[in-house]
Formats: C-alpha cells, structure tokens, sequence
C-alpha cells in the first residue's frame, strides 16, 4: 500500500446504526477504507462532504450513497491537501442542481398541482432521497428549532447517559440512521423524530414520566420507528412547498426555512393512523427485543392522556374514567384521534421484562436534564 500511515475511522453502512471501527489511507486517486476483513476503495471523483457542527469531516461516496464515512481532523487536513477540489463546494453545487432538477421532475409526473402532487408521491421521493442529504436536513432544521424551543442546556449529563440507550435501541431496531438526541424546554409533554435520525423530547416529558423511565423509553423507541420509516422525511414532502424543502436540502438564505417554523409548519410534522400504527408495532418489537415490556408504551399513552385533563374510553379502568375527549391533548397525541385502541393494543403485546437498560442512578442524572431554568 502506497500511504505512508493510516488514520482511525468510523464507517456506518446504511443499514444498521451501529459504528464500525476502520482504517483509512489517503491516497492521489481517493480512500483506501478497511473494516475488518473487509476492504472499500472510495475515488476522489466519487466523495460528498456531510456538513455537520464539529470538528471530525463526514464524508459520503456516491456509488454507497447510504454509507457514511466519519474521519477525525488530521485525515480532513491531509485529505485537503491530497484533494483541494473537493473542499471548493463548485461540484456539490453540482450534485444539488442535479437532485433538485431530478425532484421537481418526479414531483412533476404526479400531478400538475404541487400540493397534489407531492403528497401523493412523499413516499417514493422520501425513499429515493438520499440519508447523507436527509441527515443534512435534519441537522439543519434540528438547529431552527432551538432557535424557537430553547435546548436544557444543563443537559449534557443526561444525553451522555441516555445516549447509550437510544444506540442499543437504534441498533435493536435496525433503523439506518445514527441518531442524535436533544431535549428542549417546553411544557407540554412531546417528542418528535426529524429527518435523518434527530429525535427531541421535551422537558414536559420528562417530567410526566419522571416516576416511570420505561416509559419514557417506550416513547423514544416509538419515535425510533419513525426515524426507521423515514416519517419525517415524508411529512416535509407532503406538507411544505418543495421551495421550502429544496431549501432546507441545500442549506439556501434561510429565508424559507424560517417561513416553515415561525409560520407554524411544524405543527405539520404529524404522521396518519398508519404511519402511527407502524411506528407503534415498530417500538414494540425494539422494546421485546430489548427484553422491555412494550405496555411501557401504553402506561406512556395514559399518562399523557392524564395530562390532558380528559381520557378516551379503551379496555383499562385508568382511561376510562372522564371518557370525553379533550381537545387540549398534547402534541404527541392531538393528530392520533385513536389512542384507546393503541393503548389497548400496546396492553395486549405485554410481555414479563427483564431488568431496566437504566439504572435508579442513571435515570437519577437524566431526570434532571431540564431543572435549571437559566436558560
């Protein structure tokens, strides 16, 4: 081998969340990539720079679209230096123009109208969307919305805690994406999945389920099952404009992307029964194989149907008392009008559990993500 020295690495395939440990040589022509056994060749002509916070470089290659590539900074000076073209952005200029023409053809062919044309055709664009473009995305709107929901900035304990849990649950499930947790503060209790692997929970959350970890558990693997479906990514296709969408992929003004969420279009972040139901049967699948107990999910359904104020009628003595609904759920069930039977179904997978994947201590450290109020 030509290179002198190699540098360590991490390589995600695609198709499983979990990092592979690798070496890397940097040669005229491109990567030199071992992992394992196993060995990958990546051509100069072929690499796209991930944009990302931080100081390691991200690197994709266009013939594994769906790997992922992490290097530390001393590879990404050497790597400038072998390669400078690749770091001018003229030919990812190049790439986008290209993904942007190819977008607004398939939007084209479903329809004349686009707010007819793009729903219907969410699923397919969402899945022919490339995950180092959807992690952009989702990077890029994760960072607008702290801009509106204010991160618990004495949170970095807890993530460290938790985040260990969400990888095993990540890996559990097989959903194709690193993830990247946060919590923000707010009130009202609620988590959300945005494209490409960034979950949020709020502060509300936790503090309703602060007695209950597995719960809270239960919840962020519900919120797994729509990374793995890739919800996010086809809820911004059917509801946004595709400008505000083309913008948000290829990191524009920001002028449209602030249009989005100061005028409320992440409220459209929501999923259908379906999409819903999936996710459901999703987390409790992660949660068996965990050896959790998925009627985690449903004690977490009832406690947030508690906070409304107003249970619906299902199968348990604790929803059905007040069996009017209440218009003031919160956001994570407000667009599932059908949450008696997904508890009941949640009940009905129960299953003996073995000991929680988080400690008393442990879950001591996260519960307290969000008591400070200075920020």
């Amino acid at each position: 081998m030509s290179g002198d020295s190699s540098f360590p690495a991490q390589f995600f395939d695609g198709e499983t969340a979990a990092a592979q440990d690798a070496a890397v040589w940097i040669e005229a022509g491109g990567l030199i990539i071992e992992i394992g056994p196993r060995r990958e060749i990546w051509a100069v002509k072929d690499l796209v720079i991930v944009p990302h916070s931080g100081d390691s470089l991200r690197l994709s290659c266009r013939r594994h679209k769906h790997a992922l590539l992490v290097l530390p900074p001393a590879a990404a000076t050497a790597l400038r230096g072998a390669a400078p073209d690749l770091f001018d952005g003229s030919r990812e200029r190049r790439r986008m123009t290209t993904l942007i023409a190819g977008l607004m053809a398939g939007a084209g062919l479903v329809g004349a109208a686009l707010f007819i044309g793009v729903p219907a055709a969410s699923g397919p664009l969402a899945a022919a969307t490339p995950k180092d473009f959807e992690m952009r995305m989702g990077e890029n709107l994760a960072a607008q919305v702290t801009t509106i929901f204010r991160p618990c900035q004495d949170a970095g304990a807890a993530i460290t805690t938790l985040q260990p849990v969400i990888n095993e649950l990540a890996e559990t499930g097989d959903v194709g994406f690193p993830i990247t947790f946060n919590f923000v503060r707010m009130s009202a209790p609620n988590a959300f999945a945005l494209p490409g692997g960034q979950v949020v929970a709020t502060s509300g959350l936790l503090k309703l389920l602060e007695d209950d970890p597995d719960a809270f558990i239960a919840v962020l693997a519900h919120e797994l099952g729509h990374v793995k479906a890739r919800d996010g990514m086809k809820a911004f296709y059917r509801n946004a404009g595709l400008g505000v969408i083309l913008e948000i992929i290829t990191g524009g003004s920001g002028v449209a992307q602030q249009a989005v969420l100061i005028g409320g279009q992440l409220r459209q972040l929501r999923y259908n029964r379906r999409q819903e139901t999936e996710a459901d049967a999703a987390a409790a699948e992660i949660l068996t194989n965990s050896d959790m107990d998925p009627a985690a999910l449903a004690r977490a359904f009832v406690a947030l149907q508690g906070f409304s104020g107003g249970a619906q009628e299902s199968g348990g003595d604790e929803t059905k008392a007040g069996a009017k609904r209440d218009k003031k759920l919160p956001g994570w069930l407000s667009s599932h009008p059908d949450t008696g039977s997904r508890i009941d179904a949640a009940r009905a997978k129960g299953r003996p559990a073995g000991p929680s994947p988080i400690s008393d201590e442990d879950w001591g450290v996260i519960a307290k993500a969000c008591e400070t109020k200075k920020d």
